[in-house]
């Protein structure tokens, strides 16, 4: 109780650090502690001394009943507050075992993009009770028919618009009539009498202008917009390009829908960032302290898939085998070989990959990438190939192993930059996702033409080695 009350006392200081992860953990524990005990009281209120992000932090770490009791027990706006820290697939996990009436008075208090998040989330029947009992219900449902990782999908409802035939008083007070339901009010969006969107207007320059002023005469008509349909990632890219706060999202009569925030593009940067990262490693979707068997499932073909791989390199030095039983020092310097151009390969697919998702390559750009790393795979190959190569000699003392080594590494980091560009252009030229196969195909391509090129010029040069 004593550590408790010191916990406690600490969650409800005017300083509000973000708790780090020894102290995450030790709420966990004090919380599910309080909640086996029978003392879901105490353990509700120790919870919501937190500040929001933190009891996102902590809640997601806590067993799902848990889960399910404290945000039940806490005021529905709370617990809106809450989802806004949590993954969609987790605030719907917990969900399904939240009563509909319930459920609909804490989505009713949540943004619109999170709400329709979870809406899509949850099975077919609990969706259609949770937006029967839903007051905001109609406003969600058209958000729903938007894919979540599109512009539609992404955006909110609750922002400021005015007519442009409007007054600056009256667009005064419709700001202060709407703006306590407007998470983040930067910007006014002003619409013609089609509902279509013809500009914006700053609130600093709104609450400046002179009474009676007419809008359409002191907004700006040079706006940046997307359509609803809009990748999210191309949504982040605009956002950055342009420094925008807020972003507009219309259909294709111009007409506007919703608006995108920046603290939501935050979460796409953060979420492609781990996909691509994932990818990379064949593991999407696995947490570092998941269900084991998740863990199997997403890793267990991609290793399968590499163990073939290194079946192939196993087949090329099996051609050669008649020269390493005559030179069998050539068997010390194949790691060499192969871990550089690996090495190598996976540098440039990292910055490939990135810069691809960023839309930072064109089509002529591509030319241009695949010559400028060829010719790093030039320049390293070069340098190292005389390291290695001085390395050789020195340590076996024959001149030709160092020139057959520094000549393998020269060629295999060529190869390591035309397949680390190369591999993940070709495949997003076919549609196809360059993070999933590219790591695999690389590897493949430095370790198998490693050796072959290693062990290919050691016998044309065998004579010389003996």
């Amino acid at each position: 109780m004593e550590k408790e009350q010191e916990l406690k006392n600490e969650s409800s200081s005017e300083q509000k650090l973000p708790l780090g992860i020894e102290e995450t953990e030790d709420l966990v524990e004090q919380i599910q502690d309080l909640i086996d005990s029978d003392n879901q009281p105490a353990a509700v209120d120790l919870f919501s001394q937190l500040h929001p992000g933190d009891q996102g932090e902590v809640i997601e770490d806590l067993p799902v009943a848990t889960q399910q009791g404290i945000l039940t027990a806490i005021p529905p706006e709370e617990a809106a507050e809450i989802l806004e820290h949590l993954e969609p697939k987790d605030i719907a996990k917990v969900s399904e075992g939240i009563e509909a009436s319930v459920l609909s008075d804490i989505l009713d208090e949540a943004d619109s993009d999170v709400t329709a998040d979870v809406i899509r989330q949850l099975p077919e029947e609990q969706a259609l009770d949770v937006l029967g009992e839903m007051e905001e219900a109609v406003d969600i449902a058209p958000l729903l028919g938007y894919s979540d990782d599109s512009a539609g999908g992404r955006m909110v409802l609750e922002y400021i618009v005015v007519k442009n035939n409007s007054t600056t008083d009256d667009a005064l007070d419709t700001l202060r009539l709407k703006s306590p339901d407007s998470e983040e009010v930067h910007t006014v969006y002003v619409i013609n009498d089609e509902d279509q969107l013809v500009g914006e207007l700053s609130i600093a320059r709104l609450a400046l202008a002179r009474p009676r002023t007419l809008v359409k005469d002191i907004m700006d008509s040079d706006i940046i917009f997307v359509n609803s349909d809009t990748n999210q990632e191309e949504c982040a890219r605009v956002m950055e390009h342009h420094n925008l706060d807020q972003l507009p999202v219309v259909n294709e009569d111009r007409k506007l829908l919703g608006v995108i925030l920046s603290k939501d593009i935050i979460d796409v940067i953060e979420e492609e960032a781990t996909e691509d990262m994932y990818k990379l490693a064949g593991i999407t979707g696995e947490r570092l302290f998941g269900p084991l068997k998740n863990s199997i499932r997403n890793r267990f073909p991609w290793l399968s898939v590499n163990l073939i791989t290194t079946f192939l390199a196993a087949l090329v030095i099996s051609i050669f085998e008649s020269t390493i039983a005559r030179v069998v020092t050539l068997a010390v310097f194949l790691p060499v070989v192969a871990g550089q151009g690996g090495i190598g390969g996976t540098q440039t697919l990292t910055l490939v990959i990135r810069s691809l998702a960023l839309g930072e390559i064109s089509k002529k750009g591509g030319f241009r990438l695949l010559n400028r790393e060829i010719f790093l795979g030039l320049v390293h190959g070069l340098m190292l190939g005389i390291i290695v190569g001085l390395v050789a000699y020195f340590w076996k003392g024959n001149y030709m192993l160092g020139v057959v080594l520094g000549m393998a590494m020269i060629g295999n980091m060529v190869i390591a930059g035309l397949t680390g560009a190369g591999i993940p252009l070709l495949l997003t030229r076919f549609r196809i996702d360059p993070a999933v196969a590219s790591a695999v195909v690389v590897t493949t391509c430095t370790d198998v033409l490693g050796f072959l090129l290693f062990l290919g010029l050691a016998t044309a040069l065998v004579s010389f080695l003996l």
